[in-house]
């Protein structure tokens, strides 16, 4: 029996080269390939594990408390407008500062709560006793980006 050989028709190879080359007009792209992330999965860490997990509980949680308390404050105004009840909102004022108002050591005068004070309170509550501190710290950022 004579051997028979399976090859493709030049034809068939002439459709093939064009469809793999480039698009006649469009020039080959010169941009180089996107940045790889700069995570590796593989690399996570006890303390970033930890802290990626603390950032999505925190941020879910700030909104559902966001939620909570801003529908609070509907329902106090409306029940206000209808006479329902009556809201005294200077008390409430100050029992907020005497919560979370600190006093500066230096002038005396009273300090409402920064961004800056509240993270570095916040930093120093989740990581107390806690040695993988600088990678939880990452990991705390990325969750809250994350999440």
């Amino acid at each position: 029996m004579p051997t028979v050989y399976c090859d493709v028709s030049d034809n068939e190879k002439a459709q093939r080269q064009a469809e793999d080359s480039p698009r006649a007009g469009q020039p080959k792209s010169s941009l180089p390939p996107p940045p790889s992330s700069a995570i590796n999965v593989y690399e996570l860490t006890f303390g970033s594990v930890c802290g990626i997990c603390a950032g999505i509980f925190l941020k879910k949680g700030a909104k559902a408390v966001a939620f909570v308390f801003g529908g609070v404050f509907v329902l106090l105004q409306y029940f206000t407008s209808v006479s329902l009840v009556r809201v005294d909102w200077v008390k409430m004022g100050s029992r907020f500062e005497n919560l979370f108002y600190r006093t500066d050591p230096v002038t005396g005068t009273r300090k409402a709560p920064s961004i800056v004070s509240l993270w570095s309170w916040l930093v120093d509550f989740l990581t107390a006793d806690f040695q993988p501190r600088a990678s939880f710290i990452a990991g705390l950022a990325l969750g809250l980006r994350i999440g």
